[in-house]
């Protein structure tokens, strides 16, 4: 999929002879989409349309698969997109996923936080770690809106700090999960500006390399650190912190490299891709 974004990012804000082209949305070769990766691909299409200045039509749907079309209806896609000819006639729902709609805003407030943490309460009943998940949440936002984007101007047709934010509920597992996603430079790039560089020269003096995946493992590592030496950090150890008192795990994609936490086994496992997604994706699961 990163492979994807990257050609049509290339496409559509290089050459201008693809904004003269009638373009549509066709999901008829998609046949299984992540939430994460439906949240990339809402964020990818919601520029797209902001920078050309049109309303992607719905192209060939008798062909989309029902479940396909049911998960990104749920999700709010067609809402975001204002899709101006979706047919969502005989798209069903699944009884045992709750999910809420994406959210798209370029602010952090306690208010629109709160408003987050509303939902994912709507569709989750009580949850038990909503001091950590708000903080989460909220840091989430924080590295979006003043780090993601190293300076401000328009991103390809989205302000500067635009951020895009999802979360479902499984009651078969009591599994919640929520995703923060944003088009910036990504975490390994705004490492050296955020202040926490230093503290991981050593672990990446132990055998971790300078590519992304290596990097974003790095960060974790501190902020799993900062986490056991009960310390008040920001950033990264107040994400993970959740994760401390729940089972699941945080998965950070950002640029070409991608890391996930597993709260169980307390290890950080890293990979790097051949493509970067174009901004971070952090995504958090845990066990009600």
């Amino acid at each position: 999929m990163a492979a994807f974004f990257s050609t049509l990012r290339k496409l559509a804000y290089n050459e201008e002879a693809f904004t003269k082209r009638r373009l549509g949305i066709d999901f008829s070769a998609l046949r299984s989409i992540s939430p994460g990766a439906a949240l990339i691909l809402a964020a990818e299409l919601y520029r797209l349309q902001k920078f050309l200045g049109i309303k992607l039509r719905a192209v060939r749907q008798h062909e989309w698969d029902p479940a396909i079309a049911r998960l990104l209806g749920e999700l709010g896609l067609f809402n975001l997109l204002e899709t101006p000819n979706v047919d969502h006639a005989g798209v069903g729902t699944d009884d045992s996923v709750s999910i809420i709609k994406f959210s798209v805003d370029t602010m952090v407030t306690a208010d629109k936080c709160g408003v987050l943490l509303d939902g994912l309460s709507d569709i989750a009943g009580a949850i038990h770690a909503d001091n950590f998940i708000y903080d989460g949440l909220t840091e989430a936002i924080k590295n979006a809106v003043h780090h993601a984007y190293s300076e401000p101007k328009q991103w390809f047709g989205v302000p500067s700090g635009t951020w895009f934010m999802t979360g479902s509920y499984d009651r078969s597992e009591k599994r919640l999960t929520a995703a923060v996603f944003d088009l910036g430079v990504g975490i390994p790039h705004t490492l050296p500006r955020s202040g926490i560089l230093e503290h991981l020269r050593q672990v990446l003096s132990l055998g971790f390399g300078p590519d992304d995946g290596k990097m974003i493992a790095a960060a974790m590592e501190y902020g799993r650190s900062r986490i056991m030496l009960k310390e008040r950090g920001r950033g990264l150890p107040v994400i993970m912190r959740l994760l401390d008192h729940h089972q699941g795990y945080l998965r950070i994609v950002s640029g070409k490299g991608e890391a996930m936490y597993d709260s169980l086994t307390k290890t950080i496992r890293e990979t790097s891709h051949a493509e970067s997604i174009g901004g971070t994706l952090i995504e958090w699961s845990i066990k009600q």
